[in-house]
């Protein structure tokens, strides 16, 4: 059974528009670099991008920012990223490619800082995901979330005195946190912006969005009831969210 993915994007009822950007990709692999000895299981199999971008609001074009980050994955993921990931000993080349593609991007962002003399920046939480097992590129506090029997917070918030010191361009040039872990069965990968976390209690996920189901439409109610819940709660940013579901 397929794995199934599943996305949720709103301004909320206050900002006048929404910073937040996303992406989320499933491909289908070939198999063709995998030694035949090693191909039981692995042939057809599906590898994933998933990422979240929050424009830093107190700069401007934030929607700019994460919008373009958000498309330079998508197109790292294609250009390389699957290429890397059809591979049976895929992760250490993967990541490698990865914080290339963090750094590269970074690049951009100065050079259009000091060309079109805007300074802007973005958050970014980075999910490739392929039989389960997933690598996390992530900076600033958009945040990932393990979802099973408990609820787990994989990623830091990158905060300083109560202000965000990591993003990518804004604040210059630092490698992204890498984290690796396994999916069971059953189990979720959540990846949100803040506005879609910061007034979530502890285990707030765990009890609103885990169930086995066919219909993926399902999994977008489930988002969007929690979001509706956060907005009542009084969350006033963006929301975004991209869950992954490991059938």
């Amino acid at each position: 059974m397929a794995d199934k993915l599943s996305w949720y994007w709103d301004k909320g009822n206050f900002r006048k528009k929404n910073e937040d950007s996303f992406t989320a990709q499933k491909v289908r692999l070939n198999g063709r670099s995998i030694p035949k000895r090693c191909l039981l299981g692995e042939k057809g199999t599906e590898a994933a991008l998933l990422a979240v971008c929050d424009g830093i609001g107190g700069l401007p074009e934030g929607e700019c920012a994460s919008g373009f980050v958000a498309e330079e994955l998508t197109e790292w993921f294609y250009q390389e990223g699957i290429q890397n990931m059809n591979r049976f000993f895929w992760r250490k080349n993967t990541v490698q490619s990865a914080c290339s593609a963090f750094e590269k991007i970074q690049q951009k962002l100065e050079r259009i800082e000091k060309e079109e003399n805007i300074c802007c920046g973005t958050t970014c939480t980075m999910a490739l995901l392929k039989n389960g097992r997933y690598l996390i590129l992530h900076t600033g506090d958009s945040r990932a979330y393990r979802i099973g029997r408990r609820e787990r917070l994989l990623t830091k918030d990158h905060h300083q005195g109560g202000a965000l010191r990591r993003c990518l361009g804004a604040f210059g040039f630092h490698a992204p946190d890498v984290l690796q872990g396994r999916l069971h069965r059953g189990e979720m990968l959540l990846l949100c912006t803040d506005g879609f976390c910061r007034l979530a209690a502890d285990g707030f996920f765990q009890g609103c969005l885990p169930g086995e189901e066919d219909d993926v439409a399902e999994y977008y109610k489930r988002l969007k009831g929690a979001a509706s819940f956060l907005k009542a709660q009084g969350e006033k940013d963006n929301l975004t969210a991209v869950l992954y579901v490991r059938q």
